[in-house]
Order: C-alpha cells, then structure tokens, then sequence
C-alpha cells in the first residue's frame, strides 16, 4: 500500500487527482489533502510519512517550492501545476515529474512510473535522500524543458486560460498590476507583482524592458521615431506608441543593432 498527500487548493482539481490516483495500477492510500501553504508546513513537520506528494505550485496564499526549499520533505513530489515557468524550481525540490494542467490519466500514469522506477532502485527514506537525488541528476533531461516560459496560464474567476508568450505585443506595470496586451490589443492580467519578476520568465532576445514600466517584444516593433534627445518613439504593429526612457534608450538601440 502506497501512502500519498495531495497538496492542491482548487476542490475539483483535487478530486480529479484524487480520481485518477485511484486508479494507478498499485493500491493507495491519500492519508492527507493539503490547501494552503500553512497546512502543507504543518503536514511536512508532523513527521508523518508518505511515499510521494502529488503538488500543485501556486496555492491561494502563495508559492508552495519556498516551503518545499525551507522544509524539505522525505519523499519524491510529482508536480502537477497550469505553469511551466517553475519547472527548473521543482526538480530543485525533490521533484520527479513536473504535469502541466491539463493533464490525463495517460500522463499521471507515466509519472508514477518514473516513480516505482525511483524507489525500486533507492529507498526514499530520510538516510538516503542523498541516493534518490544522485540517481535524479542522471536521469535523461525532460524534452518540455526550456530556459524560459512558452506560455503563462491566467486565473479568470474559475477558469483558468493560457497566453501565449509569442502572442504579447507589450507588459506594461500599473502599480501592483502587471498587464500583457496582445497584438489585438486585449488585455491581459498577469499573476506577478512586478516587472522584474516578469522579465525573469522571459527570453531576453524577444524582450526588452524600455522603460520602468514597459517591455516590448522585438517581433512586434513596427518602426522607431527620435520624440527628442535620449528618448524613442515605439510604434507597434498594433498602433500603439510607446516611448523608451533616457537611460534605457542607447541600450535598446544596442540591442536591436542600431
């Protein structure tokens, strides 16, 4: 009998899991389902044991890899989340496979082999941690890695929807709201806090941050105009105008090779 912990915050997220964990080819036993970060602490220092954690990565009350980081746990976590720009995070955190939402039994029944692979070759208990991560840093690189996100997945109401990197024409920060617009002109809300975390995501061939609260996408750049000393005028393919700050004007023009 395999002990499992779920750690989701979405209920029919959970009970989709829930679902198809029972129906892995080994008994199971769920012994917790965890909401919250503040829960997901308490179970991690209770001491109770489990084989695997099933975890999504952005919980209501914040990102659950800083807790895994702080309180490592003495089992493998089989990640399963809508964003894929923490996968390089996850297999820093014990991590085994990282699911991108939406997922099917295909999939978790693919990550559950990986993991019975795992633990018949080393035991997952505290004294031999240092075994499972050796035999994880040999084990071949998962082709869906890449440096940066190829797309970002966006909360609205109950839904969850995903952007496409290659459709944003511009980000623009407002305050605590970060905004991506399409090249339609569509506006979209992004789950950061600031710009900086954004441009972290990003590839910085396609991106460039023009001024303290913009950055732009190359693709998307229609034509430049001279507004007056040190500072550009951006025209986008989507008519809109944007304007590069003094410090950031000989910058941008050296990396677009002007």
């Amino acid at each position: 009998m395999f002990r499992v912990a779920i750690v989701e915050d979405e209920p029919l997220a959970r009970s989709k899991l829930r679902r198809l964990i029972a129906e892995l080819p080994d008994p199971m036993e769920v012994v917790a389902e965890l909401a919250t970060i503040k829960e997901t602490a308490a179970f991690l220092t209770s001491g109770q044991a489990v084989d695997v954690i099933f975890s999504d990565i952005e919980l209501a009350d914040g990102n659950v890899l800083t807790t895994y980081q702080q309180i490592p746990p003495c089992c493998p976590l089989i990640f399963i989340t809508a964003y894929d720009q923490f996968m390089l995070s996850a297999f820093d955190s014990q991590g085994i496979s990282y699911l991108l939402k939406p997922y099917n039994s295909e999939k978790l029944l693919q990550a559950w082999q990986k993991f019975r692979l795992l633990s018949a070759k080393t035991v997952t208990t505290q004294p031999d941690l240092s075994k499972l991560t050796a035999l994880l840093a040999q084990w071949p690189a998962t082709p869906a890695v890449a440096s940066y996100a190829t797309r970002i997945a966006i909360r609205q109401q109950q839904q969850i929807y995903f952007l496409d990197i290659a459709d944003i024409s511009y980000i623009q920060a407002d305050g605590g709201l970060i905004m991506a617009f399409d090249v339609a002109g569509k506006r979209h809300y992004l789950p950061y806090t600031s710009l900086q975390a954004v441009e972290a995501i990003l590839d910085p061939q396609r991106f460039f941050r023009i001024n303290r609260s913009e950055l732009v996408q190359t693709h998307y750049i229609e034509r430049l105009e001279r507004f007056c000393k040190n500072t550009l005028t951006v025209f986008l393919r989507s008519g809109v105008q944007l304007k590069t700050s003094q410090s950031r004007t000989s910058e941008f023009s050296r990396w677009l090779g002007i």
